[in-house]
C-alpha cells in the first residue's frame, strides 16, 4: 500500500543527499582552485612591482631562493614582436607566438600552449616605466601552473568519484530512512484501519437489532403502542446504546486530531468525588454492593471538571458492573507529593494477566459475552486514558481474577496551578 510513497521517499532522500554530497565537493574544488591561483596571482603582481621599481636590468629579487625563481619574462615591442625573454629558452619559437598579447587580455589570464598551462599576467607599458628597455610596449610575466593543474585535475576526479560512490551510499541511505519513516506510518495506518474497522463492526449490530425490531412493528400494524411495548422499549435500549457508541467515537477522534476537548477551571476535587459516590450509592444498594470512600478535604486542583468526572464515572460504572453482589467498592483520594492520587478498587471479577496490558486499547474486550450483558462499548477505558493524559498524568490497573481490581490515577497538581498575580 505504501510502495509507491517509499519509492518517492527514496528518491527524494537520495536526491537530496547527493546533492549535498555535490555541493560539497564542488564547493572544495572551488576553494583549492581559488586559493591555489590566488597564491600564484599574489606571486605574479609582486613580481610585477618588483620589475616596474627596479632600476637594475635585474628581473630576480635577491631575496629570494632560487627554487622560488618560476616566473618568466616576455617583452613586447609596441609593434607586437618579440624582443627577448628571460630566461633566454623559457619557450620554444612556436609557444612564443601563441603568448602574443592582445589589446582586449585581461590582467591576468590562463592559457594552455603544447600540453602546458601557464598564468600569465600582462602589463602594458606606459611611458618611461621601464627606462631600460625603452622600445618595449608590454611585458608578461608567464607562471608554468602544471603541478597545481595536475592536483586540480585529480582532485576534479577524486570529487566524482566521490560523488559516484556517494550517489550509491544515498539510495541506501534514504531506502533505510523511508524505511525507518513509515514504520510509524503503516502503524497508525493499521491502528486507524482497524479502529475503522472495529467501529464499523459495533455500529452494525445496533442498527441491526434496531431494523429487526422496526420489521416487528410493521408485522402488526393494528396492534397498539402497549402490545408492541416490549419491542419498542428494545428497539429504543439500542438507540441509546448507539448514541453513547458515537458519543465516544467523537471524543475519541477530536482527542486524535487535537482538538480543544479540556477546558480547566480550579475546583474542589473532594467535593466532586463525594458528589459522584452519592450518584452511585442507590444503584449500589440495588445490587448489594457496599461503596465506602477514604477522601482527603480541601485539595485544590485545576483541570476539567466535567472530564474529570466523566473519569471516575467510567471507573466506577465499570467496577460495579463486574462486582457481584455482596461485593464492595473502596473510592481514595490524597495528595501524594506534588500530585494526586485517586484509587478505585473492587472485589469483582477481575481482569485475566493476559489481558490486562491491553484493557485501555479501543474495543478491547477480555470477555465479549460479558459485555454484551452490560451493555460497553469498549471505549470507556480508552476515554479514561485519553482523560488522564490529557491533565498531564497516568492512569494504571492492577487485577487479580475472580479477587478483584485496582485503577490508580494519578494526576499532577503544580504544573496546573493558575498563576496568581
Amino acid at each position: 500500500m505504501f510502495r509507491k510513497t517509499k519509492i518517492q521517499l527514496v528518491l527524494l532522500f537520495t536526491l537530496v543527499f547527493f546533492l549535498i554530497l555535490s555541493i560539497l565537493g564542488i564547493s572544495l574544488y572551488l576553494y583549492m582552485h581559488k586559493v591555489s591561483f590566488n597564491t600564484i596571482d599574489d606571486k605574479l603582481r609582486h613580481k610585477e612591482r618588483f620589475l616596474l621599481h627596479n632600476t637594475n636590468d635585474e628581473f630576480t629579487d635577491e631575496n629570494e631562493r632560487e627554487s622560488e625563481r618560476k616566473v618568466s619574462y616576455l617583452f613586447w615591442g609596441k609593434d607586437g614582436k618579440i624582443l627577448f625573454s628571460d630566461p633566454k629558452n623559457a619557450f620554444f619559437k612556436n609557444e612564443i607566438s601563441s603568448l602574443t598579447p592582445k589589446i582586449k587580455d585581461k590582467k591576468i589570464r590562463t592559457q594552455t600552449v603544447n600540453g602546458h598551462s601557464y598564468r600569465i599576467l600582462t602589463h602594458p607599458i606606459q611611458g618611461h616605466e621601464l627606462k631600460s628597455y625603452p622600445a618595449a610596449g608590454y611585458v608578461q610575466l608567464v607562471y608554468n601552473i602544471d603541478p597545481e593543474v595536475s592536483v586540480l585535475q585529480k582532485l576534479l576526479i577524486l570529487i566524482g568519484v566521490g560523488c559516484a560512490f556517494g550517489l550509491l551510499l544515498s539510495f541506501f541511505v534514504g531506502l533505510f530512512l523511508a524505511n525507518r519513516a513509515l514504520i510509524p506510518i503503516e502503524r497508525s495506518w493499521e491502528k486507524q484501519a482497524q479502529f475503522v474497522g472495529d467501529a464499523s463492526h459495533e455500529l452494525r449490530t445496533p442498527l441491526a437489532v434496531i431494523q429487526t425490531h422496526i420489521e416487528l412493528l410493521f408485522r402488526h400494524p393494528a396492534n397498539t403502542i402497549e402490545q408492541e411495548s416490549t419491542t419498542i422499549f428494545k428497539g429504543l435500549a439500542e438507540v441509546k446504546r448507539l448514541s453513547r457508541l458515537v458519543e465516544d467515537l467523537l471524543t475519541l477522534a477530536r482527542a486524535d486530531s487535537n482538538e480543544q476537548l479540556i477546558n480547566p477551571e480550579l475546583f474542589l476535587i473532594d467535593g466532586l468525588l463525594r458528589n459522584i459516590v452519592e450518584q452511585f450509592e442507590p444503584i449500589a444498594d440495588i445490587k448489594g454492593i457496599k461503596i465506602e470512600k477514604d477522601i482527603e478535604d480541601n485539595i485544590l486542583y485545576f483541570g476539567d471538571k466535567a472530564r474529570i468526572h466523566q473519569l471516575v464515572v467510567i471507573l466506577l460504572d465499570n467496577a460495579l458492573k463486574y462486582t457481584k453482589p455482596n461485593g464492595q467498592l473502596l473510592i481514595t483520594s490524597k495528595k501524594d507529593g506534588s500530585g494526586l492520587r485517586i484509587n478505585i478498587e473492587d472485589t469483582g471479577s477481575g481482569i485475566p494477566v493476559k489481558d490486562l496490558p491491553f484493557i485501555f486499547d479501543r474495543f478491547y474486550r477480555s470477555d465479549k459475552d460479558r459485555t454484551k450483558e452490560t451493555g460497553g462499548t469498549g471505549l470507556g477505558l480508552s476515554i479514561a486514558k485519553w482523560i488522564a493524559e490529557a491533565h498531564g498524568g497516568q492512569i494504571s490497573a492492577e487485577s487479580r481474577l475472580n479477587e478483584g481490581s485496582r485503577f490508580t490515577i494519578k494526576l499532577p497538581i503544580k504544573n496546573h496551578l493558575p498563576k496568581l498575580t
